[in-house]
């Protein structure tokens, strides 16, 4: 069955994980196209500080304090969305905590903690979505990550639950393709963003961490979600530096082993001293509800991302890429291109055996050069014959007489 999903402006979106960051952006700009939104978080402020900002702007949003990693507060906001708008259009899935530490120095504890939010409230959001989601039809969508193909060193459990989340809603997918049910499942895959995340993040570094640059700013994957919530699309990466990392990932895992044990650790420490570490919101909220992070001053826009959203701008930038591409071989061709002045051999072989006249009255005019030729061919009213004549007698058979330019 084809997946139909509505435009923005006649959806009810719920945003599980709303607070900050990614999903604080993507609140505000789906309710700009006019969407109407359920926000849902663990921070009640920072819930309420969205709900007021998008109602001053004219849009229309409820918030709903949740803790993902408890099924039964998910399924009743899931509830609780339908009791009030009556459906269910597009579910995403945002809420996600991290720990800064190596491999070592992550307890068990910390890992259990990622994965129960990271990864089963995931599935909690999922599994208390998808029933309404199969009624009319609607857009599953996960912010996974690019640590879901490339693991960086220092976040082995953050980049272990989004491996998980992928296997996952991979299976999801295809289980709901099989079925045939009005479902699509998004998956979209943020590189760097400048968000509160590292500073929100728990760490046991001696400096404040950060992720490796390029950065890129929050609104990135926000239009990745809008699109989806449009769109049955099976994944989108937020940033083109996380497509150039995945490739390289698959094509080339041994180079890029080499280049993250090199540059991995240094790319994820700021210059900022925490001599003690930092707790992190990884067991409570920290009051950071920011939409952006610290390094506003240096992200980048994704024209690879633009274009991923945009398929009639891809396609006739594919195009004008592909006719420069020959213009330009064309071109190199004909620089390297040198003139043949060799005559044809043929050419030579029938002025060989030319009488010095023609030869002379050849160079100076069009007239096609008369061979000698087999005595069939000659014109004894013309000239004697001759010791040349001989010769052609034997170079030229009367069956294959010399052709005439």
């Amino acid at each position: 069955m084809a997946v139909k999903l509505k435009s923005l402006s006649e959806q009810v979106m719920v945003i599980l994980g709303a607070s900050s960051g990614i999903g604080r952006e993507t609140a505000r700009r789906a309710a700009a196209a006019g969407a109407t939104l359920v926000v849902a978080a663990r921070g009640q402020a920072g819930l309420a500080s969205l709900v007021e900002e998008i109602t001053q702007a004219g849009g229309k949003a409820v918030a709903v304090v949740c803790d993902v990693t408890d099924e039964a507060q998910v399924r009743q906001l899931a509830r609780d969305a339908v009791a009030r708008f009556g459906r269910i259009d597009s579910w995403v899935n945002v809420a996600g905590v991290s720990v800064y530490a190596g491999f070592e120095d992550t307890t068990p504890e910390e890992f259990r903690r990622i994965l129960e939010v990271n990864f089963m409230g995931y599935v909690h959001g999922a599994q208390a979505a998808l029933p309404y989601l199969r009624e009319q039809g609607g857009a599953l969508i996960v912010i996974s990550s690019v640590e879901s193909i490339v693991s960086l060193p220092l976040h082995s459990a953050y980049a272990a639950s989004k491996h998980a989340i992928e296997g996952a809603f991979d299976a999801l997918r295809r289980e709901l393709m099989a079925e045939g049910a009005p479902v699509s499942v998004t998956s979209i895959k943020p590189a760097t963003i400048n968000t509160p995340f590292f500073t929100n993040s728990r760490s046991k570094l001696d400096v404040v961490p950060k992720g490796p640059p390029p950065f890129y700013d929050p609104g990135v994957v926000a239009d990745c979600v809008l699109y989806a919530a449009e769109h049955p699309v099976r994944d989108l990466f937020a940033g083109g530096a996380g497509r150039s990392m995945a490739i390289n990932q698959v094509t080339a895992p041994g180079v890029m082993d080499t280049l993250l044990a090199k540059f991995g650790i240094p790319g994820s420490r700021t210059e900022r001293p925490a001599p003690a570490g930092q707790p992190g919101n990884l067991y409570a909220p920290d009051g950071d509800d920011r939409a952006r992070g610290d390094f506003t001053g240096r992200t980048h826009p994704s024209l690879y991302t633009w274009l991923a959203l945009r398929p009639v701008a891809r396609t006739l930038a594919l195009g004008a890429l592909v006719t420069g591409a020959v213009v330009a071989s064309r071109a190199r061709r004909a620089r390297h291109r040198t003139p043949d002045t060799t005559a044809p051999d043929a050419l030579v072989g029938s002025a060989a055996f030319a009488r010095p006249e023609d030869q002379d009255a050849s160079r100076g005019s069009s007239q096609p050069v008369r061979p000698a030729g087999p005595e069939s061919m000659r014109d004894p009213t013309a000239r004697p014959w001759t010791r040349v004549d001989e010769a052609s007698d034997e170079s030229f058979p009367a069956s294959d007489p010399p052709a005439t330019y």
